[in-house]
């Protein structure tokens, strides 16, 4: 599973005792598809920890949203965009860290 965690951009993730919410997270093949669908950069690995800061959350949100209906599954579409969206309320990044 990569794992979602809410973080303001003006957060060092090196801070001593940092403490993050989780907000959920995605499957192996749900990463895949969202790569190949061009949402998910190519140099990204699902076993890796990467950041987003808010400012490319909403380009994602973008994209996705004139991302043709077939170019990903329903399920991977919905999850992916609530993640996003949780963010982009927030007024947060996104933090994600594979195991």
């Amino acid at each position: 599973m990569l794992d979602f965690y809410l973080i303001p951009d003006s957060q060092n993730i090196s801070s001593k005792g940092l403490t993050l919410e989780r907000i959920g997270g995605i499957e192996y093949e749900a990463f895949i598809e969202l790569q190949a669908a061009g949402i998910i950069e190519s140099w990204l690995d699902y076993y890796s920890e990467f950041r987003w800061g808010n400012e490319l959350i909403i380009r994602k949100q973008q994209q996705l949203h004139q991302l043709p209906a077939t170019a990903v599954h329903s399920g991977t579409r919905t999850v992916f965009a609530t993640l996003i969206q949780l963010a982009a309320q927030a007024h947060c990044g996104l933090l994600a860290q594979g195991d």
